[in-house]
């Protein structure tokens, strides 16, 4: 016999978390992020981590330092023990996030990711420090389109992983994955979340504008503070890098603003790629937010 579990994914801003708590309200459910950079302990408000539970236990957030760097296996596992134990209890997991992979994984399975020889290791690597975040997206999504839209420019470690991987096996990250059992005995109910994208946008700037006053000023500070490698993923995360400029003295504050604001719609905008892709197996849900 099969268990329902739900997973509600979307582009950052798009009311997931509220969403994800209503409808725990409703079917007696506990929720699991799917959002890397939820996964860390800093950066609260920076990555939006949800606030006011309303009561509804949450699960893998904020379970990694700096230092530490996450991946689609990690995760799986991890979150794969979260559901078998909400589900022993008799209640119903909904897992919430905006990391496709980690929600691919769950829908589609998550196998090894091959060997990769030396040298095309060594090849990858040296293009991801010799090319600009721009260039290197680019080049990586031109060989493996099936990641557009799914990691972030920012995520140079990810995204050279998967360069290494389609010229290594000639098939996408996302293809590998797909070879792989997924959890048995599970029922995926997959919503996507797609606001009409003029109001995500304007929500997008507000929110930022909201964090920068509420916070997010200080976060970044003592983050960079820790003298934490800043190649690490947490660095990527978006807003960092142009509020890091600020504190540097690189960006007047509201240079950094207006850039961050970019930056975050960008990332939707990736987003929002992915996840229309995914209209075959999950159930898209257009909202203006305000309900």
């Amino acid at each position: 016999m099969s268990s329902n579990i739900y997973i509600i994914g979307g582009p950052t801003a798009s009311g997931k978390s509220d969403y994800a708590i209503k409808l725990a309200q409703k079917i007696n459910g506990e929720i699991i992020n799917g959002d890397s950079m939820q996964l860390y302990s800093h950066l609260h408000i920076l990555t939006a981590r949800p606030t006011d539970t309303q009561g509804i236990p949450h699960h893998l957030y904020g379970v990694l330092i700096g230092n530490q760097t996450s991946s689609v296996g990690w995760w799986y596992e991890k979150a794969s023990e979260v559901i078998e134990d909400v589900l022993k209890r008799g209640k119903v997991p909904i897992v919430v996030g905006g990391t496709g992979l980690y929600l691919r994984a769950l829908t589609h399975g998550l196998s090894p990711v091959p060997s990769i020889p030396t040298a095309i290791r060594q090849e990858c690597r040296q293009l991801a420090q010799e090319l600009t975040e721009e260039e290197f997206y680019d080049l990586v999504t031109q060989e493996d389109p099936m990641i557009r839209g799914v990691l972030h420019q920012n995520d140079t470690q990810r995204l050279t992983r998967a360069l290494e991987v389609i010229r290594a096996t000639h098939q996408s990250l996302l293809e590998t994955q797909g070879k792989a059992q997924k959890i048995v005995n599970l029922n995926c109910n997959y919503f996507v979340l797609l606001p009409p994208r003029e109001v995500l946008y304007e929500r997008i700037n507000n929110r930022f504008f909201w964090m920068v006053e509420n916070g997010a000023l200080r976060e970044v500070e003592q983050l960079l503070a820790q003298n934490i490698n800043p190649e690490l993923p947490i660095f990527k995360a978006v807003g960092v890098p142009e509020i890091t400029s600020y504190l540097k003295g690189d960006l007047s504050l509201k240079e950094a603003i207006k850039l961050g604001q970019q930056s975050t719609r960008q990332y939707a905008k990736r987003q929002i790629t992915w996840f229309t892709r995914q209209v075959s197996e999950a159930q898209i849900v257009t909202h203006d937010l305000k309900s």
